[in-house]
């Protein structure tokens, strides 16, 4: 075995044993290789490393090209709306993603716990927003595909530790966004359509609210961003805070719900259809059945109208949980 070889390189290749499936093997095994040091004492261990990297991935392409796709790079959108988890190791991600959904992500004191994107469900009232747990940022092995992901999102939310220099790495985790061109979106922002990149709306969480001196940190980060961008304090460990960050998700979806109503029935209140903010008349019609964007009249609405079952266009901009009577 070459000599100094660092104490993360152990972590790393405990990691990579204790995995299972061939995506999860090559994750932990280019941060495995990201340890090693470059010099001639670890030549023949790097190259050792490498080779079993190429076999894995030949075993992948094999598995792809036999009908068994499975692309860790890509997460299939489920419920009303998908919103990331960024932050840097040790952050709380995973624990945060155990408290407000069913998944089931490794949770541990060692820096990178989470080697492959976990998504899981969260309840939110009659509806589920999808929240993706991803390995943390700053590493090499895995920033180019994490970047994609997160460009593809509805939405982010970074988690700090406020007991560990809670200000410094937010703006390290929005400088990394912008470089990857990802305009995080302030508070009040129309939505933008910059020339190169894409625009995201953000959610700052400060994790580890239990802990010693969170409360000082927490002020320093809402001091710092709370203009910027909504920011709010949990403890995933104690459950502290969790319902209003239940809110806080829900209001960076920037959606909105509609319950449909067929003329001289009650309302459909358990399954709303979600459309993004600001969404018209003509926009859900186009959800409900596409003959509808033709065939429409008018529509009624209860809710945002100025009174019940008042008829409007279809230009009309819906609110959250209008009652809509479509005429056709």
């Amino acid at each position: 075995m070459p000599a100094n070889l660092p104490p993360e390189y152990f972590e790393a290749e405990k990691r990579f044993k204790e995995t299972i499936t061939v995506a999860e093997k090559i994750l932990a095994l280019e941060d495995l290789i990201s340890t090693v040091p470059k010099h001639k004492g670890t030549d023949k261990l790097r190259g050792d490393l490498r080779r079993k990297l190429s076999k894995l991935r030949e075993e992948s392409l094999a598995s792809t090209r036999k009908g068994r796709h499975a692309d860790i790079f890509t997460i299939e959108r489920e419920g009303a709306s998908q919103i990331c988890l960024a932050g840097v190791p040790n952050s709380g991600k995973s624990s945060i993603l155990a408290s407000l959904t069913n998944a089931k992500p490794v949770i541990a004191d060692y820096p990178i716990s989470t080697l492959i994107p976990i998504p899981g469900m969260m309840p939110f009232e009659d509806i589920q927003i999808q929240l993706v747990d991803l390995p943390p940022i700053g590493n090499n092995a895995t920033d180019g595909w994490i970047s994609g992901i997160l460009r593809n999102a509805d939405a982010i939310m970074l988690i700090i530790d406020l007991t560990d220099d809670p200000a410094g790495y937010c703006e390290l985790l929005l400088s990394k966004l912008i470089s990857w061109n990802i305009h995080p979106l302030c508070r009040g922002e129309v939505l933008p359509r910059p020339y190169k990149g894409v625009s995201k709306w953000i959610l700052i969480v400060g994790n580890k609210l239990d802990s010693h001196n969170a409360e000082m940190g927490f002020r320093e980060l809402r001091e710092r961003y709370n203009g910027r961008y909504p920011v709010i304090s949990v403890s995933a460990e104690k459950k502290m805070n969790l319902e209003e960050l239940k809110k806080a998700i829900f209001g960076i979806s920037h959606i909105i719900r509609i319950y449909s109503k067929a003329p001289g029935k009650d309302p459909d209140l358990l399954k709303p259809f979600t459309l993004k903010e600001g969404a018209t008349i003509f926009d859900l019609a186009g959800k409900i059945h596409k003959d509808y964007l033709e065939k429409l009249k008018f529509a009624r609405i209860w809710g945002s109208s100025r009174f019940e079952g008042q008829k409007v266009q279809r230009d009309y901009v819906l609110k959250d949980r209008d009652i809509v009577e479509l005429h056709v």
